[in-house]
């Protein structure tokens, strides 16, 4: 550390987050409006982008009853965003899965992300990433705390 920074205390890494989560809803911001689709939409999509889920999985993380994610699902294909598919494993189930043209519209926003995050961490000691990695994954665990119940 320079003879001259000062450490950090918590209020700075709390208004590091604040900046973060800001920054993190500004882009998600703009992918809704690429994709011309609502945030809770994006939700839905970003879910997908790790892969096929089930209706009731999307319902339960997004907090929407089947009904609107029906509606929410009719939307998405007809943008081209998303497909609806029999389940393999459960022929009366459904999963749902990204569309190639998901990723050709949200793909270069997050993708410059993606390089731009590299960029900077390529900047960073062995250290230093790994205390930025346990960071974000500490706030995490703190956002998924004030989350549980009771």
């Amino acid at each position: 550390m320079s003879p001259h920074a000062r450490p950090a205390h918590p209020q700075d890494l709390v208004a590091a987050c604040r900046r973060l989560y800001k920054s993190i809803d500004r882009i998600d911001a703009k992918a809704a409006a690429i994709a011309g689709v609502s945030r809770n939409d994006l939700r839905c999509l970003n879910m997908l982008a790790e892969g096929a889920t089930r209706p009731s999985v999307i319902a339960a993380e997004l907090g929407l009853t089947t009904g609107s994610v029906t509606a929410l699902l009719d939307r998405l294909e007809k943008a081209n965003l998303a497909k609806r598919a029999r389940d393999p494993a459960d022929r009366r189930g459904v999963t749902v899965h990204p569309t190639e043209q998901l990723f050709q519209t949200l793909g270069p926003l997050y993708l410059s992300v993606a390089a731009e995050i590299e960029r900077i961490a390529e900047t960073y000691g062995a250290v230093e990433r790994s205390a930025a990695v346990k960071h974000l994954n500490d706030a995490s665990s703190a956002y998924e705390f004030a989350l549980a119940p009771g």
